[in-house]
């Protein structure tokens, strides 16, 4: 959420800034550790044109825990890292950490004060290893995690990237040739008379269309643009489209299987931390679509009247035969954090192979589609003159 706050600053100067943060409470803290006095604040929407927050997690992580290894102690670490970032945005965050270390609250409870910049997940972690004395090896922990959530999302995102400039780029041309090409070439042929069969005839009547309203079409074009950029971008419309989407009986499976990596690896990684059963499941929760909320909370509910997790995540379609036994195995020995581990690594294995055979299908074949339109448009812009060269 981004926040637009009228600030005094140390030389009684009124300015207004604009923050990102996910509480109004974060905000004032992050202004007040700049030097300034907030003086108003509101909430504005997205499209406000506000920076991002550059804080970089896995570079904070990466210095965190290089430091701890070194011998420094929690405090230490974070009075060294603020020194060292001279941006503004993110030396506040280090100053907001460093002065709750310094009043004696735990790195944890620091962290929590930063919602929008410490994940709630993490916090959890850091929390449950600091009565032990782990958290360098809480925040490593955590690393691997996040490299492999991030190897999956970056496969997705390069099987989608070529489809995606495909699509836009096979959308552009095709809007090119219906809003611009033909409405010439049917002027020319109506000049000619050379308008008689039925593609021609549709020629002509498109082309008077889009002279006559020339502002309609394009406008239509842009009012297209507008609705399908916000398909994408709307968090509700999004929802409905992903359950809609799972519902599709091959489709639905494969991204099943993509999310269900992803929740059992945050379960193994927050049963190694230390934390029990349900408040992992808990936690996790916030990590999933909202598709799927409803069936955790009803595995939360089994998990907590007593009933095994192998069998609450079996009854709600949150697994496959494959973890349900080995989910099994790691109930019986005592070893539940590494069999969703190895659960985790067999799905994401799995999602791997599918985006792969995918990206080989779709790409040959929305080339084909896209080629096959502009083929036909062309054949409808030319057919005129075939048949005026039959005629003479």
């Amino acid at each position: 959420m981004r926040f637009r706050v009228k600030v005094l600053t140390p030389a009684m100067a009124v300015e207004e800034v604009v923050v990102e943060a996910a509480t109004e409470d974060e905000a004032r803290r992050l202004v007040a550790n700049n030097g300034g006095r907030v003086i108003g604040l509101r909430a504005i929407g997205g499209w406000s044109g506000a920076r991002k927050n550059t804080f970089n997690l896995s570079v904070f992580n990466q210095q965190m825990h290089s430091l701890l290894e070194a011998g420094q102690t929690v405090v230490d670490a974070v009075e060294v890292l603020t020194h060292n970032d001279r941006r503004a945005g993110n030396r506040a965050i280090y100053e907001v950490l460093l002065r709750e270390l310094q009043q004696g609250n735990q790195l944890s409870d620091a962290m929590a004060t930063l919602p929008s910049v410490f994940p709630t997940l993490y916090v959890a972690m850091v929390r449950s290893s600091e009565t032990t004395g782990t958290v360098r090896a809480s925040i490593n922990r955590y690393m691997l995690y996040q490299r492999q959530v991030d190897e999956i999302r970056a496969k997705l995102a390069a099987a989608a990237t070529y489809p995606a400039v495909l699509l836009g780029v096979g959308f552009l041309v095709i809007a090119f040739l219906m809003l611009y090409v033909l409405p010439r070439f049917s002027a020319v042929y109506e000049e000619t008379g050379s308008m008689r069969n039925g593609s021609a005839g549709f020629v002509q009547w498109w082309g008077a269309f889009v002279r006559d309203n020339e502002l309609l079409a394009w406008g239509g074009m842009a009012a297209f643009l507008a609705m399908l950029t916000t398909l994408v971008v709307h968090p509700a419309v999004r929802g409905a489209a992903y359950r809609r989407i799972l519902a599709l009986p091959w489709l639905g499976e494969r991204i099943q299987v993509m999310q269900l990596g992803r929740l059992y690896r945050t379960l193994g990684m927050l049963l190694t931390s230390g934390l029990s059963v349900l408040p992992a499941m808990r936690m996790t929760r916030a990590s999933l679509p909202l598709a799927m909320h409803g069936d955790l909370d009803r595995a939360i509910r089994s998990v907590s009247e007593g009933i095994p997790l192998s069998v609450a995540m079996s009854e709600n379609n949150l697994t496959t035969e494959v973890a349900v036994r080995l989910l099994g195995a790691g109930e019986s020995s005592g070893n539940l954090d590494e069999m969703m581990g190895r659960t985790a690594d067999f799905y994401d294995q799995e999602t791997a192979i599918w985006i792969d055979t995918a990206g080989r299908l779709i790409e040959p074949a929305l080339m084909l589609g896209i080629g096959l339109v502009v083929g036909a448009i062309v054949l409808m812009l030319y057919s005129p003159i075939f048949d005026l060269a039959n005629i003479v």
